[in-house]
């Protein structure tokens, strides 16, 4: 036996048996930073024994002289062309004798002397936890986008340290994202058990190592843990050529791993930018910097967000290149190689040649493979200019669809056919469902449905879209025809507008008896006034037929644009929605938090809320519907986010009160919490009022005092608020979606009846 000393919890003589923790750091060049990363492990605050070992590949800049400063330091050198960032960190775990491995690299500054006092307690508190990552924050350096960027991404891993596994196989099976949340670690800054890591070493793959091996961990039943106790600092301040290699081999990793590209194909990568583009755009409109650097980020995003879809395209298609094409594409576009394979240079004066051989190779297998005309080089070649003309110009486009006697005459004595033309959906879209959910009803009925994406960007074939629709709109008919692309539709009794967008489209479809607009709120209450607005609001004057969401919509569109219509109102899902019983007595809220939905009223209803808080201190809020985390809240409060539907109803029941604003038109949302027997409280404005009274619901306006006063009063007074849930659940058990649907198919197979005596 002799006596431990330690120095900063390094361990300060030789044991034969092993240490608790192993710091492996593989380095390169890392000069100054490395220093201070190194000093900062050596003032880590904990009990445990650790080593530190550093596997360089190359050096030439004083980086050996830096990690010989720090004795303790156990330096391994290997040469250039051998690194690999899962075999080079499978070597230097190799070296030491650490019941945990902890990863970090050379630019991770540790941002606190507990962090691996915090994170090994983080992974040992659960017994089948192999993997612990920390979070990382930006460096006071990192540019604008990349801090934002950075900060959202950790915050949606939680607050506390949270463990992560596979708990709903199904959903893992279906679901591409929870796949990606599931498969996320970075072992810039990350922990893993040594008798797990021997066993199932990082693969040798050139990228995203930590997220491959991640995923083959949670598909063998083991659980990691995100642990926000161990911080870094770590963030980069790429130049933009180096981020469109950075690109190139990220989305290449992602094709690998997941499945995943970017954009699907070349054509659509113009739109998919000008999105990005304007959503970065928005967010620099919106810091307090100065009006010129406004405009240099403005540019930066501009040029950065069109390299991303641009090279992360062609790392997504890497896969489906020929051996030769994919070489070349690696010489030219993989950081990674390149880092492997330096360049002198004369070899770099031949790299223009090797830029214009891929350009041919490119260009012969896209039209080999896709048919894909030269133009979308063209489309390529100005990555830094916004076309407008190509992102709005289907509200000017002149082709037109006529009518086509032969085709008519030919469906006269068949079923009323429907062809519906949708905005592309993400999953669980709400207003998609609505959709699906009449269409569903209408075919039951008898009626032939067909849907139509317009403008898809990530639908590439029908069959692709009719899997995607089976897996997550399974309230979708199966028997309803679906097609990705508005190409070649046929001829039908009628053609239903879905949005604003979609509108353009129907007006110039005349291959069709009769126009129909399926219109669930006042889109151009969407945007502010400006282009977006009018161009929404023009397409209530092309003389459809609406079918509306509530008389509200109704009333206004027949009064302001002479737009004939019929109302449906609104249900709720049986199977889903039921009433629960409240299990205690604590005073509770659920708010219905959209902070990236203007029209959900949030900053009225947290205005609201912090001032019943200094009424009533122990209220407690459930905030659901959008991760809230980056919001000073100072009550106790549930940030649940997105919750899965099948717990919605015991959410709302064991809240006194659900606070939904509603400054357009109304959602499903009252009907579902007064049918799980709790109580809304929601604006009692004209539009809203087809539904919400004061003989049902909590009746408010947007004064954040008065909607306090309100909220308050009834909290205090529980048999009021009984009375109006027990109303709440009349109103909601009086409706039913099968009435819903009848009315919507009286309403076309009459205007269908009507515009054909018309011809």
């Amino acid at each position: 036996m002799w006596k431990r000393i330690r120095i900063g919890g390094i361990r300060s003589e030789r044991r034969t048996t092993e240490v608790d923790v192993t710091i492996c750091i593989p380095t390169k060049n890392g000069g100054e930073q490395l220093d201070q990363v190194l000093g900062a492990i050596f003032r880590q605050k904990t009990d445990l024994e650790y080593e530190v070992i550093c596997v360089d590949s190359g050096s030439v800049d004083g980086t050996l002289d830096v990690i010989r400063k720090y004795p303790q330091v156990k330096l391994h050198q290997i040469p250039a062309e051998w690194f690999g960032h899962g075999i080079t960190r499978n070597l230097g775990a190799s070296l030491g004798t650490g019941e945990f491995i902890y990863f970090l690299t050379q630019d991770a500054l540790p941002a606190s002397d507990e962090m691996l006092d915090q994170m090994i307690k983080a992974i040992r508190r659960d017994p089948k936890c192999v993997l612990g990552f920390g979070i990382h924050y930006p460096y006071p350096d990192c540019n604008l986008l990349d801090e934002r960027d950075l900060t959202n991404h950790f915050k949606g891993f939680g607050i506390d340290n949270t463990y992560y596994w596979i708990k709903d196989p199904e959903r893992y099976a279906r679901e591409e994202g929870y796949r990606h949340l599931l498969s996320f670690s970075s072992d810039n800054n990350a922990c893993v058990r040594r008798s797990v890591f021997e066993k199932y070493p990082y693969p040798a793959v050139e990228f995203a190592e930590d997220q491959v091996w991640t995923k083959q961990m949670m598909e063998l039943g083991y659980h990691k843990v995100f642990c926000p106790y161990a911080p870094v600092y770590h963030s980069h301040n790429y130049p933009l050529k180096q981020y469109s290699k950075r690109y190139f081999d990220e989305y290449k990793g992602l094709r690998e791993l997941h499945g995943y590209r970017i954009v699907p194909a070349a054509r659509k990568i113009p739109r998919a930018t000008f999105a990005l583009i304007r959503s970065d755009l928005k967010y620099i409109k919106s810091t307090k910097l100065s009006f010129f650097k406004k405009i240099y980020w403005a540019n930066y995003a501009i040029r950065r967000d069109t390299k991303r879809h641009v090279y992360g395209y062609l790392g997504g298609k890497y896969a489906d290149c020929p051996p030769d094409m994919q070489e070349l594409m690696d010489e030219l576009f993989s950081q990674q190689y390149q880092q492997r394979n330096r360049k002198n240079k004369k070899e770099k004066k031949h790299m223009l040649k090797k830029y214009w051989a891929f350009f041919k190779k490119g260009i012969r297998y896209l039209k080999q493979n896709h048919g894909v005309p030269d133009s979308i080089v063209q489309e390529m070649n100005e990555p830094s200019q916004i076309h407008v003309e190509k992102v709005f110009g289907f509200t000017i486009d002149r082709e037109t669809f006529p009518f086509k006697e032969k085709e008519y005459k030919a469906a006269k004595n068949g079923p009323i056919i429907l062809n519906w033309v949708i905005p592309e959906m993400g999953k669980g879209s709400g207003g998609h469902i609505n959709i699906f959910r009449f269409v569903s009803g209408l075919q039951k009925k008898g009626i032939r449905n067909r849907i139509y994406v317009e403008a898809p960007v990530n639908f590439n074939s029908d069959k692709e879209l009719r899997n995607f629709l089976q897996e997550n709109y399974p309230i979708l008919d199966p028997e309803v025809e679906v097609f990705f692309s508005t190409d070649g539709m046929d001829f039908c009794h009628g053609i239903v507008a879905t949005s604003w967008s979609t509108a353009y489209y129907v007006r110039r479809f005349d291959n069709a008896i009769s126009k129909f607009y399926f219109v669930q709120d006042y889109e151009s209450y969407f945007f502010a006034v400006g282009s977006e607005a009018m161009l929404s609001e023009n397409t209530y004057r092309f003389g459809f037929r609406g079918l509306t969401a509530g008389d509200w919509l109704k009333n206004k569109l027949e009064k302001e644009f002479g737009m004939k219509c019929d109302s449906f109102r609104f249900s709720y899902d049986r199977d889903l929605y039921h009433p629960i019983e409240k299990r205690d007595d604590k005073k509770r809220l659920f708010f219905y938090a959209r902070p990236v939905t203007p029209r959900r009223g949030f900053e009225l209803g947290m205005l609201a809320l912090m001032e019943l808080y200094r009424r009533i201190p122990e209220i407690e809020v459930i905030f659901a519907g959008w991760d809230v985390g980056n919001y000073y809240i100072p009550f106790v409060h549930l940030n649940a986010g997105s919750v899965p539907l099948d717990q919605l109803a015991d959410l709302y029941a064991q809240c006194d009160i659900c606070l939904i604003m509603s400054l357009t038109n109304l959602s499903l949302l009252p009907l579902e919490v007064m049918a799980s027997n709790s109580v809304v409280a929601t604006q009692g404005t004209e539009n809203n009022s087809w539904l919400i009274d004061e003989s049902n619901s909590i009746v408010i306006d947007s004064d954040p005092v008065h909607i306090a006063d309100k909220l308050e009063y009834y909290l205090n007074h529980k048999e009021e608020l009984a009375d109006l849930r027990k109303k709440g659940l009349a109103c909601a058990a009086a409706t039913d979606w099968s009435v819903e649907i009848d009315k919507v198919y009286k309403s076309i197979t009459e205007g269908i009846k009507e515009d054909e005596q018309k011809r």
